[in-house]
């Protein structure tokens, strides 16, 4: 009876592995062809309001995103807006972490993180400046050391947000109008470099929402800065 036994337990384990096979081949056809619509969605989406659609394109700004993956930018939509060249893209890039186990294997773990980004084409040059919300460390160090050397004297945004520049005074970027519109919540985080202009967000390009709200609070960004208000 033993031989049977294990003759029965072996292809019931046969059966299972060719059930979780058959499964994850299935879910992996069936997520091909979800993003095969999703892109066919975008492409369509561009051709019916006059812009264009790319796939794998070569872009400018990837060393000014998390991961500065050169080769992350999955698909780009450009388009005029207010007489301004715009783009709007989908970035990934994959974080991958080693560690050992308590029993002394290595295991290695991988995670994606996925950006929208939107870039808008300013009239004039600009210095390179950044500017991004303050979080827990940045907020401590400015309360132990004092304000940081791209402080704009404004000690409620310089509370809230912080400024990167390549040379001291570059924050004078910053007038009173584009300040006020950081601490409306009205503007995002962003950075120059020359005539771009970039914004970007955790998220995937699923919905055509995303790109008036993206692109309009930038739009405003690049109003504000030109006019130095």
């Amino acid at each position: 009876m033993e031989p049977m036994t294990n003759a029965f337990w072996m292809a019931g384990c046969g059966a299972v592995a060719v059930l979780l096979v058959t499964g994850l081949v299935a879910l992996v056809v069936t997520a091909s062809r979800r993003e095969r619509e999703r892109r066919e969605r975008w492409r369509q989406w561009a051709g019916q309001y006059g812009w264009t659609y790319v796939e794998r394109p070569r872009i400018t700004w990837t060393d000014r995103v998390p991961g500065r993956n050169r080769r992350g930018v999955r698909f780009a939509l450009t388009g005029t807006t207010y007489g301004r060249p715009v783009c709007v893209a989908e970035y990934a890039y994959t974080e991958t972490h080693s560690s050992t186990g308590s029993d002394g294997n290595p295991t290695t773990t991988s995670h994606t993180h996925t950006y929208v980004v939107c870039s808008v084409w300013l009239r004039r040059e600009f210095p390179e400046v950044a500017v991004g919300p303050r979080h827990a460390i940045s907020k401590l160090g400015r309360a132990l050391f004092g304000s940081d050397t791209y402080a704009t004297g404004h000690e409620e945004f310089d509370r809230q947000w912080r400024v990167g520049a390549a040379a001291p005074g570059q924050q004078a970027l910053l007038g009173p109008s584009l300040i006020a519109a950081h601490l409306a919540g009205t503007v995002p985080a962003w950075s120059v470099r020359g005539a771009e202009l970039l914004t970007y967000r955790p998220g995937r390009l699923n919905d055509p929402a995303l790109v008036p709200s993206l692109v309009n609070p930038l739009m405003t960004v690049a109003d504000l800065l030109e006019r130095g208000h």
